[in-house]
């Protein structure tokens, strides 16, 4: 989150807080809307007070990762809705939004990739035009199945088999109070916008959620590739938006710059940290450095072996054999796979105990073993006599790089399918982008002279 938000959100915040402070007159409640803050209030939510015509409650529900004392503010016409509502629906894990206990009807919060304002700022810059659905569905912000309404700035649209609605309007109240807080972006004059789905042909919940997933991201790509609108499902869990930056110290020693690096190293070195909200596009930045100097490393270690050879003391160069053992050399030179000019470069570039400290002081240990979060690459194990731990890591960010850039219908790459940007799992690189970080470093100051 960006200074700018941060300061937005306190200043909501202190707006909310002095309204307040001030003397407001407690609307009376009924008893169905006293039923429904009990009924609210047993799934985990304590009340916090009462504002006016708001009631504001705070998150306590248990084993639910939330952000520290969410709270969030309910309109007292709308307890209802949400009590009837909580008990029909709950949090999507992946996606910030909600889901039925079927899996068949599911609501998504959206935001644009590129500008820090809810996709509602967006969307009421648009008025689209669609075929009338027959469906009967509600092109509501309530997302209550009654007879449709109109409302210019979203939109209701059936498959042709009916099978399946998505719409996009105003969030209802149940999604706003799972997944909104106080300090959210709010303002009287416009309306947030979420993506809803709803399944009419049944299935299994594994089904429905396949499903529901595979029409909201065919929507926002084509919204994407139709009308430039570039949209995506707000991940439950954001990655840090930078993995590098470490506390101050008091006093820090700078010197006058001495590492010679290419212009292209450092554009690439550079763009790593400000992909940091992306990591997958952090890791390849940091890999594409690798790649710069593969060439470099790889002709090195070339010329290494091929003067090794002439060195060496029964080198003949009258004799063929020892003539065809130079040719040799530089054949295995010629056709190096990428994979193994990344070990030749990982072996001869990256002093093994400082890899060894990375891996021990990383303090992502658990990460980088069998039972890490990332699939389908290998683990590194320090105690490994078979491969050292310069192989093992080559292999490992090699494996990860494939991972990320091969999109191939392909049953050699079932097992292990392409790792996406924005996935739960690409949340989760943070140490491996940190490796590849630490691996660019060391080759930078290895290839100095």
């Amino acid at each position: 989150m960006s200074k700018h938000d941060d300061d937005y959100e306190y200043e909501v915040l202190l707006a909310l807080e002095s309204d307040s402070d001030e003397e407001q007159e407690e609307i009376a409640l009924t008893d169905e809307q006293v039923a429904a803050i009990k009924a609210i209030t047993d799934l985990g939510f304590r009340q916090v007070g009462q504002f006016g015509d708001q009631i504001r409650f705070a998150d306590r529900r248990e084993g639910v990762a939330r952000v520290p004392r969410r709270e969030v503010d309910v309109e007292i016409s709308n307890l209802s809705a949400i009590s009837s509502g909580l008990a029909e629906y709950s949090d999507h894990e992946e996606f910030k939004g909600i889901v039925s206990r079927d899996g068949a009807t599911a609501e998504f919060l959206i935001g644009h990739t590129s500008v820090l304002v809810p996709a509602g700022r967006i969307f009421e810059r648009f008025h689209w035009e669609y075929p009338e659905p027959e469906c009967g569905h509600s092109f509501d912000p309530w997302f209550i199945k009654t007879p449709t309404r109109e409302y210019s700035t979203g939109f209701h649209l059936r498959s042709p088999n009916g099978d399946a609605c998505v719409e996009i309007s105003g969030i209802s109240p149940v999604a706003e109070f799972l997944n909104q807080e106080v300090g959210y972006f709010r303002a009287a004059d416009y309306t947030e916008y979420t993506l809803k789905v709803i399944l009419n042909a049944p299935r299994s919940p594994d089904a429905n959620a396949a499903m529901v997933q595979q029409i909201a991201n065919g929507l926002l790509f084509e919204m994407d590739a139709k009308h430039g609108l570039t949209l995506s499902l707000v991940l439950r869990k954001r990655p840090v938006r930078s993995l590098f930056l470490q506390a101050p110290k008091e006093q820090q020693s700078i010197n006058f710059p001495s590492t010679r690096v290419p212009r292209e190293v450092s554009a690439l070195f550079s763009f790593a940290a400000e992909a940091g909200e992306n990591p997958p596009f952090a890791f390849l930045s940091y890999y594409q450095v690798l790649e710069y100097y593969m060439p470099v490393v790889s002709r090195r270690d070339a010329l290494k072996r091929i003067r090794r050879e002439i060195r060496d003391f029964s080198f003949d160069v009258s004799s063929d054999t020892s003539v065809l053992r130079v040719l040799n050399t530089v054949e295995r030179a010629k056709g190096v796979s990428e994979e193994d000019a990344l070990k030749i470069l990982v072996r001869d570039c990256v002093r093994e105990d400082k890899l060894a400290e990375f891996f021990n002081s990383s303090g992502a240990v658990e990460h980088f073993s069998r039972k890490g979060p990332i699939q389908g690459v290998p683990a590194i194990n320090l105690k490994s006599t078979s491969e050292s731990v310069q192989v093992q890591t080559a292999k490992r960010v090699y494996a990860l790089r494939n991972r990320i850039v091969h999109a191939k219908d392909d049953p050699k790459y079932v097992e292990t399918p392409q790792l996406l940007p924005r996935s739960g799992e690409a949340n989760m690189l943070g140490p491996d982008v940190l490796l590849a970080r630490f691996l660019a470093l060391e080759t930078i100051i290895d290839t100095q002279d």
